[in-house]
């Protein structure tokens, strides 16, 4: 991981952005999620989009990462918090709200202790929780 302190807050590299961001709990969660997904599970950086828009409702919101197939389609959608925060059905909820403008297929949550990953199943109609974080290719 990439840190630095500079005269004031510590920062944390961004591979995907690739810019110095403010260093948060739940962006070291954040870069370590990405991390993972890119040399665990074969995830192209260049199709990774951090702090990506979302219109819910009358709110401009921002789902912290989504990734795209290689045709530019939204593959999976991922929420990040600190490791303090629980994830609880809350955090599914907010998810569940962006997806509804995203429709990615994955769904991703984590804290950095505990990391829930759904694929929507076509046959059931409905998005199944899974063991582990498939990777890119299985995706596809």
């Amino acid at each position: 991981m990439y840190l630095c302190t500079m005269n004031g807050p510590s920062v944390i590299y961004c591979i995907v952005r690739k810019k110095w961001v403010e260093k948060t709990p739940e962006e070291e969660v954040r870069q370590e999620i990405i991390r993972h997904l890119h040399i665990v599970g074969g995830f192209p950086l260049h199709l990774m989009t951090c702090e990506y828009p979302v219109r819910y409702l009358e709110a401009n919101c921002r789902a912290d990462l989504v990734v795209h197939d290689r045709n530019g389609k939204p593959l999976l959608i991922a929420e990040f918090k600190a490791p303090e925060v629980p994830v609880d059905e809350k955090t599914v909820e907010q998810l569940r709200k962006y997806n509804a403008q995203i429709l990615a297929p994955c769904l991703l949550i984590s804290n950095g202790t505990r990391t829930y990953f759904w694929k929507y199943d076509r046959d059931e109609r409905a998005y199944k929780q899974l063991g582990e974080i498939l990777s890119f290719e299985e995706l596809l």
